[in-house]
């Protein structure tokens, strides 16, 4: 017998009999669609500019995603290029989502709030950074570290209004 649990944004599965792990996988699967599909998405501002987030951490170069094959996270709606990607992203989002909730790297680390361009990026310890255009990642360029935390230290302040410093793209 199995039962689904719905916390918060989780759906978990239990099974109380031996199941295949086939059988077991697809339900996970099926439950983190259907968990998918439950959260209203056509309101939320699309992330990212509609680019695939997994994407910058394969070496190429950024593509948009699909607008059917997309996923909410953090009040905004991702979009990836096939179900693998999005299947990466749910399992990990912190890895794949842009710091800043997209916006300018280098103009956070000034005090401002300005809206990136999501084919200007780095991709640095792991981290997806976007910027406001070419000029402004080569100013980062020039001493990462240090715009860093300036920058971190400016989200921990934003990010406790989130709602209202979203990302236009």
């Amino acid at each position: 017998m199995s039962k689904l649990i719905k916390t918060g944004l989780v759906i978990i599965a239990i099974t109380t009999t031996p199941v295949a792990a086939t059988a077991h996988h697809e339900s996970l699967l099926t439950a983190g669609v259907a968990l998918h599909q439950a959260v209203d998405t056509k309101n939320l501002p699309l992330a990212i500019g509609g680019y695939d987030p997994t994407l910058y951490f394969a070496g190429g170069l950024p593509q948009p995603g699909n607008a059917s094959i997309s996923y909410p996270y953090e009040g905004q709606l991702y979009y990836f290029a096939n179900y693998s990607s999005r299947q990466s992203f749910m399992e990990n989002p912190i890895a794949y989502a842009p710091q800043y909730a997209g916006h300018c790297a280098f103009a956070m680390s000034e005090h401002r709030t300005v809206s990136a361009d999501p084919s200007v990026f780095s991709v640095e310890d792991g981290k997806l950074f976007l910027f406001e255009n070419e000029m402004k990642l080569e100013m980062w360029k020039t001493n990462s570290l240090k715009f860093r935390v300036v920058a971190d230290k400016r989200w921990e302040v934003e990010a406790k209004n989130f709602s209202n410093f979203k990302a236009k793209f």
